[in-house]
Order: structure tokens, then sequence, then C-alpha cells
């Protein structure tokens, strides 16, 4: 017996690339005095779990394609530390970025704002690309007045067509009217 474990390719590559001990130190807390340290420690931080999340939901997808039917849901509802939702949004987002819709360097690090670029159509991302929305420094209440902007728009030109048809009805009924009046002065010169 050689005295080694056997471990799955996925837990090697994960003890190779996380020494604890070196993990820890990473994350200890260092003494910040300037301004310009704290911008740059929290950024590079904030960076880095960006990268994570966008990592979560490339996971999340191929657990989602590769489990058994049911086992996805069982796992992200019983073992993963979020729920559905969560899942679902980091999922979202991870397969707009890697099929190219959403432009990975252009992107908040928010999975919470970044899903709500995802829900957008084609035509939608290209008119807030045009609008200066799709940034890394857009913020979700942004996101959130542009998608209630269209829809208003969109409720508007609904109720315009509503109003346009119903005013081309009430002129056909007027032109019956006058026709019919018309004929009937016809048939009283006769």
């Amino acid at each position: 017996m050689s005295g080694f474990k056997q471990v799955s390719k996925a837990q090697a590559r994960r003890h190779i690339a996380v020494d604890e001990r070196i993990e820890r130190m990473a994350e200890a807390t260092v003494d910040l005095v300037r301004r310009e340290e704290f911008v740059q420690e929290i950024s590079t931080l904030w960076r880095s779990a960006q990268e994570k999340f966008l990592l979560i939901g490339r996971y999340l997808v191929q657990a989602r394609m590769r489990l058994p039917h049911g086992e996805f849901q069982a796992m992200v509802e019983n073992e993963l530390p979020f729920g559905y939702q969560v899942a679902y949004q980091l999922r979202m987002v991870a397969e707009a970025v890697d099929s190219g819709r959403l432009p990975g360097s252009k992107l908040p690090p928010s999975y919470a704002t970044v899903y709500q670029l995802a829900t957008l159509t084609s035509e939608q991302l290209q008119l807030a690309d045009q609008r200066n929305l799709i940034r890394p420094d857009v913020t979700r209440p942004e996101i959130v007045r542009f998608k209630r902007d269209l829809r208003s728009k969109a409720i508007d030109h609904v109720s315009r067509r509503e109003a346009l048809e119903a005013e081309r009805q009430r002129l056909r009924e007027r032109l019956i009217a006058v026709e019919a009046e018309l004929a009937s002065l016809d048939d009283q010169e006769d």
C-alpha cells in the first residue's frame, strides 16, 4: 500500500490550487492607512468576488447539464449555501457571458446587476449599450429604471395603438352613417 489517498481530479486541483496556509495569509486583514490603499485592496477583492461568481455560475451550468434528472435541483435545494433563485441568476449570467451576449470586460462586479442585463433581449441590450448602461460601474437601480422605461414605452405604444384603432372604428361607423344618409338623400331625390 502506497499510503496515498485516491482523490478525484477536481479534488486534486483544489488541493494543488489552495494551500490553506496561503489562503489564510491571503485573507488576513492588513492594516491600511491611505485612501488609495483601501480603494486598491477593496477593488481587488471585489473583482475576485466577481470572478468567483462567474465561476460558480459556470459550474452550475455544468452540473445542470451533467447530473441526472432531479439531482441538480436537489443539490441546489439541499446542499448549496444559496437557493434556487440565486443559482438560476448565476447560471444565466455565466451563460450570457460565455455565449458572448454580454461582454465580460464591461460588466459590473455584482451578479445581481449582471443578471438584470442578462434578462434583456438582444435589441434591448443594444439600446442599453447605446445609453452607456453596459459598463463596470453601472448600478442595479439604473438597469431596473431602464427596464421600467422600456415597459412604459411599450405600454404607451400599446395604448396609442388601441386609441388609434378605436378612432378608426369610430370613423368607420361614422362613414357608414354618412353613406347611409347620402343614400337616403339620393332616394328622396329620385
